[in-house]
């Protein structure tokens, strides 16, 4: 395989296990085509965050490992790499949670997403300029402490910090989790545009389900460290079926995932399951 492939990520088969014994992902396959926005849905705990570490190479720091299958990123197999050698290929992880340096003003944080670039002070002020350009509302807030901005702005911070470095691809962990509609709204625009003007392909894992499909190209379905469905986003999105079955809720009670589509596939054959 070649740098020059459609696909800018292809994760096959892998298996992810913890301490030598807790297996929580088993057997997830996906692929993230050049230019585009793939969203990871899933509740917590169904495996997406593990999924997104094991391809920027985190799992170490968790005492986690990838015991199966193959993750190709960029052409190139993701093996003995570590996360600075990820980044250095042009893959940046956003982590969950936002992770800003909260004593560090808004702008600092920002610049400390360049360390890998070697960028000159007339650099550094170049791609600052470019990066509000983008997110105006941290232009305002640049000399504030970080700790002492709202959620949305610590979440644009962190995103902002992770165009600094240039990437090829982010990896977007959960971005809308404890934001208010308007803010998750600014945040997608932002990574919308992202994706459209720097060509930044993103992997995007989400348990908002519309909000991430709506911003999404494809969409996969996890539960449980399994991938249960996939398609075009525009067909997820449109199935009152997957909205249903992924929210786990009907009038006859809570589901279980895996066993309603094994029963959809039984009862409709073009039911699409992975």
């Amino acid at each position: 395989m070649t740098a020059s492939t459609d696909n800018i990520l292809e994760i096959d088969a892998i298996e992810v296990v913890y301490d030598g014994v807790i297996a929580a992902v088993h057997d997830v396959s996906l692929t993230v085509p050049r230019g585009k926005i793939v969203a990871l849905l899933g509740g917590n705990g169904a495996g997406k965050s593990t999924t997104l570490k094991a391809i920027s190479t985190m799992l170490a720091a968790e005492r986690g490992m990838v015991t199966k299958g193959t993750i190709t990123y960029d052409g190139k197999p993701v093996k003995d790499q570590g996360p600075a050698d990820m980044v250095r290929l042009g893959m940046v992880q956003v982590l969950e949670g936002r992770r800003c340096f909260a004593h560090l003003t808004v702008e600092e944080n920002i610049i400390a997403g360049a360390y890998s670039r070697k960028l000159s002070k007339a650099e550094i002020r170049n791609e600052l300029e470019k990066i509000y350009t983008y997110f105006k509302r941290l232009r305002e807030r640049r000399k504030s402490q970080a700790g002492f901005t709202s959620g949305g702005e610590q979440q644009m911070v962190a995103v902002a910090r992770a165009m600094m470095a240039k990437p090829k691809m982010l990896l977007l962990d959960e971005p809308s989790m404890g934001l208010a509609p308007q803010l998750v709204a600014e945040i997608f625009n932002i990574v919308n545009t992202l994706n459209q003007k720097e060509g930044v392909s993103i992997l995007l894992a989400e348990q908002n389900t519309n909000v991430a499909l709506r911003n999404a190209d494809y969409g996969y379905i996890i539960e449980t460290g399994h991938v249960m469905l996939h398609g075009t986003a525009q067909s997820l999105l449109n199935d009152e079926k997957v909205k249903d079955l992924y929210l786990g809720v009907s009038k006859e009670g809570r589901k279980n995932f895996r066993d309603v589509l094994r029963r959809e596939s039984a009862v409709h054959p073009d039911f699409h399951q992975a």
